[in-house]
């Protein structure tokens, strides 16, 4: 890690904390290959801090969600590959000090991932109210991957969500009513509509029928959803 006063405020500012040891965050971005002094008791702290904080994050952004689901958004939100991603995004592979050969543009996601394990390991040691600290400055760095948790999970889910709540509220299954479809020898379309009894919920577009169910589907949920707001 570079020891300029300016490359340091340049990194510090990637993200989004200054620490007080200078010695801490250095630590958090040695790999065990650079030699004795490493980031891996701070690797396993942070990760035991991660899960933590992605849990009562979770719990406050989704309080509708059940239990399974917020089990497989934290699952995602603390993989190896999302936490390789935010190492990426924050640029890391430029700081992290290693040895035998690695390259730094070519470091692994795991390489990537635990260094963020361990740089939330030294927050958590550096700061004066270390899970507030480390809240925010998680809150920032998967700012995309929460945004995205809906998306990633609930269209394969959605026609099996909608006739789970169909038949507990309604006591009937959903029907799917196609209204228009364009073929081509290259492509295909279907528009297809989701309806409960006699309501009719928004139509959606989809590349197969099943596809356009699932758009139907997911389109009902978010109008009951809204209307439950």
């Amino acid at each position: 890690m570079a020891e300029d006063p300016s490359d340091i405020r340049r990194l510090e500012n990637r993200l989004g904390y200054s620490f007080e040891s200078l010695a801490l965050l250095q630590k958090a971005l040695t790999h065990a290959s650079a030699g004795p002094v490493h980031n891996e008791r701070l690797e396993f702290l942070g990760d035991a801090v991660i899960n933590l904080v992605v849990v009562e994050l979770l719990y406050a952004r989704f309080p509708k969600a059940r239990e399974g689901d917020l089990t497989e958004y934290k699952a995602l939100l603390v993989s190896r590959a999302t936490l390789g991603a935010v190492g990426r995004r924050l640029g890391l592979a430029e700081w992290i000090q290693t040895g035998g050969g690695m390259a730094a543009r070519s470091l692994p996601h795991s390489v990537l991932g635990n260094a963020v394990e361990a740089l939330i390991g030294a927050i958590y040691l550096d700061a004066e109210n270390p899970l507030q600290k480390c809240e925010a400055v998680l809150r920032r760095w998967l700012q995309p991957e929460l945004d995205g948790l809906k998306g990633a999970f609930a269209l394969p889910k959605a026609k099996s969500v909608l006739q789970e709540w169909a038949q507990a509220n309604r006591g009937a299954l959903p029907e799917y009513e196609i209204l228009d479809q364009f073929e081509h020898p290259q492509t295909q379309a279907f528009l297809v509509r989701a309806i409960i009894g006699k309501q009719k919920f928004a139509e959606a577009w989809g590349s197969s029928k099943k596809e356009a169910e699932s758009w139907a589907a997911w389109s009902a949920l978010q109008e009951l959803e809204d209307h439950a707001g």
